[in-house]
């Protein structure tokens, strides 16, 4: 295994980049095989294991639970000291903008609308303002626990949210908003809400000058419209001619745009565009699904159509067997019950017969990232609800919204599945801009990206990148690279892309600006195996020394007790608190999980603790 791994990190360093993509079910299985667990190659593991390693395991499990208490105390009061500065904090910003804008403070707040972008942007670039600018990117769930967290108001930075959307979307509730079981306005906040004292500017990065430490960006139109990152420019470039684009400055750039469902150029399945497949990872995806579910049943209503016609009509193909597959499929088995229901008089009671669900899958087993006996009974599940699965079956190509050609693994053998509707929940891709931003890093960093993931070190720092600590990504566009040189590649942590994950990293990174350590860190120079000091117009920022407090490293007990005595900021730990799925008709599968202790219930008692 060892000589396996020295071979593939040869092979890595060596071979030309390639930006790898989840283009489909069977990929996002083996990378979820790779971070949720380890070969074992100790066949006498059983009987090596002392109770010495079991109580330091524990002990270890203890100290960082302990440790995550204290954050969430630390957090509270954070939040808690905040709010009984905000009135006066955004009562004197928005005097303060009126005077240097020229208005007077009896100016109708029309004024405000009008100039658009002021409040936002008068402290961002004010040149008497000597503090940090930190811009967070992205409105995801890694920069909401981020605004969340930080205290703006003590922590000697400025603080700027740039995002296309100006909400907070929970996604684990997407799938219930689109049948209906769930409003849209109830699974989305305002990213203002998170934290008042962050100014927010709706608008798209367009792209990133690490070492120039500036970023483009496209400001929304007057009808809110806005290209978004997940567009490709060839789909853009008439509407982005009149836009308004500008260029921000920053000190320290957190990345978090996320990654994109489908894919956009250069997918392995042809036929997989927006025009052709339903998507599940924005409001306005859940918004086109719900009315597409809608206006199928309604045409299927019609006269002159064939019974043939009205189940090919009623056919829905979902492609994918992780979470959102599953979750989604279980929304709609119970709405479709539900209004061609004849004992509830629902609304398309009449067919009732026409309505069949298919889920194509690549692996051998649905929602890969549970364990065994969950697996099966998710499958027991679906099949016991009607769904068609389908394993070990890929798709060929999408040949129209109404088409889809699937085939066996095994024996290659090509299937035509005739459909109203393909929805497409297999896999991710990253971003056309996270795409463009490791294109700009050093060759090193790129070589040990993985899945068109930034590489970054312990501390979320974007490996590679100049100026170091100046750039750091988390969530879904990142993978943790804790190995120096290359060396120990088991302990790179390529973490589920989950929210979980993600709101995990973005309070720490929080932490770490809350707490004021020295982000910069030192390098280890290879030659004489010292650290030193980075050379901040260089790209050689691999591998940083962790981020110090100089001021309790100077001998400032009251820095060092706030601290908990951490010197050095300890690095990123995730604590993963298990796993839940909606199966529908009353079940879900709840694998709750703190470190390695698991508590595993399916069915109804599963679904209380959905």
């Amino acid at each position: 295994m060892k000589a396996q791994a020295e071979t593939s990190k040869e092979t890595q360093r060596t071979e030309p980049l390639t930006i790898k993509k989840i283009d489909s079910e069977e990929d996002s299985d083996k990378l979820t095989s790779t971070t949720t667990s380890k070969p074992n190659t100790n066949t006498n593991s059983t009987i090596t294991t002392t109770s010495d390693d079991i109580l330091k395991a524990w002990l270890d499990f203890a100290s960082i639970l302990f440790n995550k208490g204290l954050d969430t105390i630390e957090d509270a009061y954070t939040h808690f000291r905040r709010l009984q500065l905000e009135e006066a904090y955004l009562n004197q910003t928005i005097a303060s903008t009126f005077n240097m804008d020229g208005l007077s403070s009896s100016s109708s707040s029309s004024s405000i609308t009008e100039e658009g972008i002021i409040i936002a942007l008068t402290q961002w670039n004010d040149p008497l303002d000597k503090r940090p600018r930190v811009l967070v990117i992205g409105s995801g769930w890694g920069s909401h626990a981020l605004i969340k967290i930080i205290d703006s108001l003590d922590t000697g930075y400025r603080v700027l949210c740039i995002s296309p959307m100006n909400y907070f979307l929970f996604t684990p509730m997407l799938a219930s908003s689109s049948v209906g079981t769930i409003e849209f306005r109830s699974i989305v906040e305002p990213i203002r809400d998170a934290n008042p004292t962050v100014p927010f500017l709706e608008g798209t990065v367009l792209d990133i000058h690490p070492m120039e430490r500036l970023v483009d960006v496209q400001l929304s139109n007057s009808d809110g419209s806005s290209k978004s990152q997940l567009e490709s420019q060839s789909q853009s470039d008439v509407a982005a001619q009149q836009q308004t684009t500008i260029q921000l400055s920053y000190d320290i750039a957190v990345y978090a745009c996320g990654v994109q469902a489908g894919g956009s150029s250069g997918r392995k399945v042809p036929g997989v565009t927006y025009a052709n497949c339903h998507f599940l990872k924005t409001i306005a995806d859940a918004v086109r699904l719900r009315s597409s579910v809608g206006d199928l049943l309604e045409r299927a209503s019609g006269p002159g159509l064939s019974n043939e016609h009205r189940r090919r009509m009623l056919h829905f193909v979902v492609v994918g067997g992780g979470a959102t597959g599953v979750e989604y499929i279980g929304e709609l088995t119970d709405y479709l019950a539900d209004v061609t229901s004849f004992a509830r008089k629902g609304a398309f009671a009449a067919l009732a017969p026409y309505t069949s669900v298919t889920l194509v899958h690549g692996g051998d087993q649905v929602l890969p990232q549970f364990d065994e006996p969950l697996r099966i009974k998710a499958l027991s599940s679906l099949q016991s609800r009607g769904v068609d699965v389908k394993l070990k079956t890929r798709v060929a190509r999408v040949e129209s919204p109404s088409r889809i050609v699937v085939f066996n693994k095994e024996d290659k053998a090509e299937e035509i599945l005739d459909c109203g509707i393909i929805i497409w929940a297999a896999g991710t891709a990253p971003v056309p801009l996270t795409e463009r931003l490791l294109g700009k890093l050093s060759p090193e960093a790129r070589a040990l990206s993985s899945y068109g993931r930034l590489a970054v070190d312990p501390w979320l720092r974007v490996i590679g990148a100049p100026h170091c600590g100046s750039l750091f990504a988390l969530g879904d566009a990142s993978a943790i690279i804790r190995s120096r040189g290359g060396e120990n590649n088991g302990d790179d942590e390529i973490l589920p892309q989950t929210a979980q994950v993600a709101a995990q990293q973005g309070a720490f990174m929080a932490r770490l600006l809350n707490r004021g350590y020295d982000l910069t860190g030192s390098h280890v120079s290879t030659e004489k195996g010292k650290p030193v000091k980075p050379d901040n117009d260089s790209n050689d920022s691999l591998f940083a020394s962790p981020p110090v407090h100089l001021e309790a490293r100077g001998g400032d007990i009251g820095k060092i007790v706030q601290l908990r005595g951490n010197i050095e900021a300890k690095s990123f730990e995730f604590l993963n608190l298990g796993l839940l799925a909606f199966l529908g008709g009353g079940e879900a599968l709840s694998q709750i999980q703190v470190g390695e202790n698991k508590l595993i219930e399916a069915g109804s008692t599963g679904f209380l603790l959905w």
